[in-house]
């Protein structure tokens, strides 16, 4: 799904300068982080994204800026099907 359309349905719902609640680090079998997966709700469905590491360290370094806008501005992003 394109980030553009994303965003607006985000909009429309009023959600994209809002916090983002549901997400997970995701670590190896070494316990290695290897990136954070991030649950986007749009409507009834739900989409999931991923920061790989190591830049998913500097994205949850400040709480206050974990918004959806935030997260599908990152350079590093990566849609999931």
């Amino acid at each position: 799904m394109n980030i553009q359309i994303i965003q607006d349905k985000l909009k429309a719902l009023k959600l994209l300068d809002n916090n983002i609640t549901k997400y997970t680090l995701l670590i190896d079998e070494k316990m290695i982080e290897q990136g954070a997966l991030f649950f986007i709700p749009l409507g009834n469905k739900e989409i999931k994204a991923v920061i790989p590491a190591p830049t998913h360290k500097d994205f949850l370094m400040d709480e206050d800026k974990i918004t959806y806008k935030n997260l599908l501005a990152h350079k590093d992003i990566i849609i999931l099907k």
